[in-house]
């Protein structure tokens, strides 16, 4: 069965941030949750079967190929090695001055924080990029919250916000939340755990996602009510996520904000650092991967591009997750530091179909791979579409989409794709962009064409009702909106027929443009 959606738990937090904080420990290093009894069923979404690992690798019998583990201490030599991510600690420092706010409630930290806290940075999403991670109390209820710097969108938000009880959750330096909670027969949620086999008890290891404040489950157990035993991954994967969790951050204490400026200013410089460290650490195996025999994949070297696509199609070797992937329009989450084998993504009997072409992105004579497998979900086909590349010897992935009846995508022989769906029945999507040579995504427009009502919501300061007949087409490019209006199907290219809400939009402000101007833009 293949992992749609994959997790990794990260460095510890020395690695990440490149700064210490006195020490506050976090519960009892106890190995009491080991004594419950766990199932010992395999969790289908964690242990896909694997066919590379089953086969010899035809790179161990062929001189063209060899095992790139010899040097520990050297960083792979790939297409984004250079690449450091922006930090995060100068958005953290006006997050806590009280100069921004956060994107999903435009919250300050003072409306967040109100009394003593405690606080540290960590990396709990796995992109080795710390977050700010706080505990403090409201109502008599000890409170986890965490919050993510996006670099693609230049926000702060609130990715976690919790209950926590210190005296049996976790906040692992492994890069993950260990939480406890049961629950009565009226469905009513209590944090903490109890022996009392008429709650359901629940366990969960959990990452911040910044797309939801409950985190994402990446494992979890549940003791139903009546019961004493676990439903869940293998008693093998709780052990080791029950020994990562035991090796707690440290916090300090705060109770004003500005007590938290010097430890993010440190922690800033040693950011470049600490990230550089984190990679090596990764791309040796080392930490917990969601495939939990990641490390042990074959990870090869060829001569050529086309030996190496082969043995990936042949499930003899594997493709590296690195920094610079594009996941779009899907919700493909990224790993840093995994490998995978084609085996993840297409399963034969499964009823899946594979669809293996060679596409030459930016039209520079050298050919990428890519993969489209097709499989039924809820009764409809979703095909998911990976890009690959050859570098130095070794596969990379570089870029992910899917693709489905609401929602399509394609990819052309030369890099480009094309995009659309309805997000209702009144907007309609289009975009376009390409890979260029260097396989680096780039948006050439976005397009979403608004009808009717719908405008009321893209146009918020104009007061005036929009006729049933108007759509305005809303481009994006360069980062800049342009708008085209039609009104029955035909475009308003005279200002004489403009209509009462294209009037008001004036007013405000927003100018018209004719689709020959941005049709020109494009084409640029």
């Amino acid at each position: 069965m293949k992992i749609k959606k994959i997790f990794v738990l990260a460095l510890s937090m020395a690695m990440l941030t490149g700064c210490t904080s006195s020490v506050i420990e976090l519960g009892d290093d106890t190995d009491e949750n080991n004594d419950d009894n766990i199932s010992q069923e395999e969790n289908d979404n964690l242990n896909s079967s694997n066919s590379s690992d089953e086969k010899d690798s035809k790179a161990d019998s062929e001189s063209s190929s060899s095992d790139q583990d010899d040097n520990d201490d050297t960083l792979w030599d790939s297409p984004m090695a250079e690449y450091v991510p922006e930090s995060p600690y100068p958005y953290f420092i006006s997050f806590v001055n009280g100069e921004i706010a956060t994107k999903s409630d435009d919250y300050y930290f003072s409306d967040y924080i109100s009394g003593d806290y405690k606080f540290t940075c960590c990396d709990l999403s796995g992109d080795g990029i710390a977050e700010l991670v706080l505990l403090t109390q409201k109502d008599d209820e000890e409170r986890l919250l965490v919050f993510s710097y996006d670099s693609d969108k230049g926000i702060i938000s609130n990715s976690i916000a919790c209950s926590f009880n210190s005296d049996c959750d976790y906040i692992s330096r492994n890069g993950f939340v260990l939480l406890n909670s049961y629950e009565d027969e009226s469905g009513n949620r209590y944090s903490g755990k109890t022996d009392d086999e008429s709650y359901t008890q629940k366990i969960s290891a959990i990452l911040s996602t910044g797309s939801s404040i409950k985190g994402c489950s990446l494992f979890e157990w549940q003791r139903d009510a009546g019961s004493s035993e676990y439903d869940g991954p293998s008693e093998d994967v709780y052990d080791q996520i029950m020994e990562m969790a035991s090796d707690q951050v440290v916090l300090s204490e705060g109770v004003k904000p500005e007590d938290m400026i010097p430890y993010l200013e440190e922690c800033e410089k040693g950011f470049d650092d600490s990230i550089e460290e984190f990679k090596l650490f990764k791309q040796n195996g080392n930490g917990i991967f969601c495939n939990l025999g990641s490390a042990d994949l074959p990870d090869n070297e060829y001569e050529d591009a086309d030996e190496a696509y082969e043995a990936f199609i042949n499930n003899e070797t594997t493709v590296r997750c690195e920094y610079g992937i594009k996941a779009y329009d899907t919700y493909f989450s990224y790993i840093y530091g995994e490998k995978y084998a084609l085996s993840r993504w297409y399963d034969s009997d499964d009823s899946d179909t594979l669809e293996p072409r060679y596409i030459d992105c930016g039209d520079d004579g050298s050919k990428e791979l890519l993969i489209s497998v097709t499989e039924e979900l809820n009764y409809e086909p979703i095909e998911s579409i990976y890009v690959i590349s050859f570098y130095e010897g070794h596969l990379y992935l570089r870029f992910v989409t899917e693709s489905s009846s609401r929602s399509y995508v394609s990819v052309g022989d030369d890099g480009c794709i094309y995009g659309g769906g309805s997000a209702s029945d009144s907007v309609e999507i289009r975009d376009e962009a390409f890979l260029d040579s260097d396989i680096i995504f780039h948006y050439i427009y976005q397009l979403e064409m608004v009808s009717g009502e719908a405008l009321k919501s893209y146009f918020p300061s104009v007061n005036d009702e929009p006729e049933e007949l108007l759509t305005i087409y809303i481009y994006t490019i360069d980062g800049e909106e342009y708008y085209v209006p039609y009104y029955n199907f035909e475009e308003v290219t005279d200002e004489g027929e403009y209509t009462d809400f294209m009037k008001a939009c004036e007013e405000q402000g927003i100018s018209f443009s004719s689709q020959e101007d941005i049709d020109e833009l494009i084409e640029e």
